[in-house]
């Protein structure tokens, strides 16, 4: 089940390269009209579930940094929203954050990663094999580093919603019949304009793509609703024999030439009809 939308709604907190904002005004005709408990595997920026906004839900990631900071949010904003008004837009300021800076508190983690996420080029949460966030410093007229009334907001919306950090097929290990599992996985690589999607493959290699799908089999088999987003590739489709596919066209936003930021294909796969 669904709460009502309405103006002031809380919105995604970080910017996320893949994030499933652009979806959102698409989204409707691919969502269950009845489901139980809502599950997203790969949380990101959490765009579809803050669109949602279900009243029971579990929210994961692999990143423990990515869910512990939502925890955190959700337990203390004030004190993070008050750490936050600290930082400045500041390019020596944004490197000693990021290099030097060895936060002690939960709170200063978490203020921490939100400051490098809305300062960083593109917004770009990227972390290197020694788990150091290593993205540049970006270049914007006047970032919104804290933005305190949605920061309190996504602190209310998360106050009933399960938080952990684990694998995808873990996460799901719980879900019933009838319920909604969104996957949104790093892509296959499948467009070759950026060197995002070769960054994918490092995180999430193509054994993973083969186990995802044999996870969604799984929770099919269950009576679970199966909603995935990947590139529109071939050997993709394969893994999803008796799936619906749908074919989506957007801009890609992540290539620093602009010139780059050509149309994309992408899939969107159910194992269920899709309303017209």
């Amino acid at each position: 089940m669904e709460k009502e939308n309405n103006s002031k709604s809380p919105k995604p907190f970080l910017k996320w390269a893949g994030s499933k904002k652009w979806l959102i005004p698409h989204i409707k005709k691919f969502i269950p009209e009845h489901f139980n408990k809502y599950y997203e595997p790969f949380l990101g920026s959490g765009a579809l579930f803050f669109a949602l906004r279900p009243e029971k839900a579990q929210l994961s990631d692999i990143s423990k940094n990515l869910i512990n900071t939502c925890i955190v949010l959700r337990e203390q904003p004030e004190t993070i929203i008050k750490k936050l008004k600290k930082m400045p837009y500041e390019e020596t300021f944004f490197y000693w954050i990021r290099d030097k800076f060895q936060p002690r508190s939960e709170t200063s983690k978490a203020a921490r990663i939100i400051y490098l996420n809305r300062t960083c080029w593109n917004g770009l949460y990227r972390e290197n094999k020694s788990g150091k966030f290593n993205v540049p410093f970006g270049r914007f007229d006047n970032p919104t580093i804290c933005d305190e009334d949605n920061l309190k907001a996504v602190a209310s919306v998360l106050k009933d919603i399960e938080l952990r950090a684990s694998d995808f097929k873990e996460a799901v290990t719980n879900a019933q019949k009838g319920d909604f599992i969104f996957f949104d996985p790093p892509y296959i690589t499948g467009h070759q304009n950026n060197g995002f999607h070769a960054y994918n493959e490092i995180l999430f290699k193509w054994k993973d793509q083969e186990r995802l799908a044999k996870v969604a089999q799984e929770l099919d088999e269950k009576g679970c609703y199966v909603l995935i987003t990947n590139a529109d590739n071939e050997l993709i489709r394969n893994l999803y024999n008796g799936f619906e596919f749908s074919e989506i066209s957007r801009h890609s936003v992540i290539a620093a030439d602009v010139q780059n930021r050509k149309k994309v294909n992408e899939l969107i796969i159910t194992n269920y009809k899709i309303l017209d």
